[in-house]
């Protein structure tokens, strides 16, 4: 009895937007009687929140340890928007029927990315209350994603070269040996989620140790901040992607010119105008030695987006060329390189990437470079607010610029429009 149905729709069924876009829809409300109420209240909220909980231990004044749980977390909120459609002069009679509210509010144009994680999350949510006196009020909250777009080429040092060195010397019984350099080149170090990364990789080995293998992964660390009670940091990382290289004997160099495939579905979050939730991606090469000797490790900082360098297709590749003949045609045995075939999708909401990763089912080939892996949880899909970025045809670079285009809103109806934040 009373309110059957209380809806928010917005006018765009994907529920998916970018910063400084204006959210348009109704709010839809059908009675079976009538219903005494003080007001129907809409309200628009952005915010980001981290927690986690540790255990801790004191000692107590008889000097016994005692332990404790505490929970560190952190709040921040990016915007708040609030509008009355019905109501706002004391109570009123909402009658038998049903009934269509509109809307109309403007995003601020700086937000970061929706984003779910472990321990928080940046999260956007529209919510519609209806208040009745002496009852209990009845609410709708419905979530809607938002996507930051991130232009590599905004950053002009993500298009130059970038080299990474370390040597490590190995003591052998009571003699010192010579030392193992591992040095480690890109081109560029901007990337979007389908794109190649292209890499050389060197080896010198001077030393009397042996190297087992090669390994260059694909790393995501995120770092999520606290503030109360006091504060603190919490960090995980993940693999994205894995390529294993054979080893090297004592007193032997090799050079390796090597293609890592970021993964199409990864789930890639612009978090920059995020305070309390960070992430980065690293490109690590381990040297794995021999033996109990440690190993030998570069890390490459590389930055993510989800617009491409336009110079990806033609930066310099440290004058060691990494595409062979026939390169897409697998049956030579060979791995593709570099072009990845074009997708037709349906026509995508202008200005942000498609929601669903495209298909992409590469033909059987036996290959006779080493074996990638990927993370199962990237490929398989998690249930999350994260939006899909589409995969990029390198081939045609460059990209326009992104030209958000909003469809005219001239309802015939009086609407409920709440300020620009």
């Amino acid at each position: 009895m009373g309110v059957t149905s209380l809806q928010i729709i917005f006018d765009n069924p994907t529920a998916v937007f970018m910063p400084g876009q204006s959210l348009t829809g109704r709010v839809l409300v059908a009675t079976s009687s009538s219903v005494k109420i003080r007001g129907i209240k809409l309200k628009f909220r952005g915010e980001a929140k981290v927690s986690w909980t540790e255990q801790e231990s004191r000692r107590s004044d008889n000097g016994e340890t005692q332990n404790y749980s505490v929970i560190y977390d952190a709040e921040e909120e990016y915007f708040e928007n609030k509008m009355t459609l019905v109501g706002g002069g004391g109570e009123s009679q909402l009658e038998a029927g049903e009934r269509v509210y509109p809307f109309n509010v403007s995003l601020p144009h700086q937000l970061p990315s929706t984003f779910n994680g472990e321990h928080g999350h940046v999260r956007y949510t529209a919510k519609v209350t209806i208040d009745i006196p002496w009852a209990k009020d009845k609410e709708t909250e419905i979530t809607f994603q938002v996507i930051s777009p991130l232009n590599l080429n905004d950053e002009p040092s993500l298009a130059e070269p970038k080299k990474e060195e370390k040597e490590k010397f190995y003591c052998c019984c009571c003699c010192e040996s010579g030392p193992t350099t591992l040095v480690v080149c890109l081109p560029y170090i901007g990337f979007v989620p389908g794109q190649i990364i292209p890499l050389t990789v060197e080896l010198d080995n001077n030393s009397n140790v042996t190297i087992d293998a090669v390994k260059i992964k694909l790393k995501r660390d995120l770092l999520f901040k606290a503030r109360h009670p006091s504060e603190k940091t919490n960090s995980s990382s993940s693999e994205l992607a894995v390529l294993r290289l054979q080893g090297i004997e004592a007193h032997a160099s090799k050079t390796w010119t090597e293609q890592m495939i970021v993964p199409n579905s990864l789930m890639f979050s612009n978090l920059k105008y995020c305070g309390i939730i960070t992430d980065q991606y690293i490109l690590n090469v381990e040297a794995v030695a021999g033996g109990m000797y440690e190993n030998t490790d570069v890390n490459v900082k590389i930055t993510m987006g989800n617009i491409p360098l336009t110079i990806a297709q033609d930066a310099p590749q440290f004058g060691i060329p990494i595409q062979s003949p026939n390169q897409n045609d697998p049956s030579n045995g060979q791995f593709p390189t570099n072009s990845i075939n074009p997708i037709n999708l349906p026509a995508p909401i202008p200005g942000f990437a498609q929601q669903v990763p495209p298909p992409y089912d590469q033909p059987p080939f036996t290959s006779p470079y080493p074996q990638q892996t990927m993370d199962p949880a990237l490929i398989s899909g998690q249930p999350s607010l994260y939006p899909q970025v589409q995969m990029y045809n390198q081939s045609q670079l460059p990209y326009p610029d992104v030209n958000v285009q909003q469809p005219a809103f001239n309802p015939s109806y009086p609407t409920a429009t709440a300020p620009s934040l």
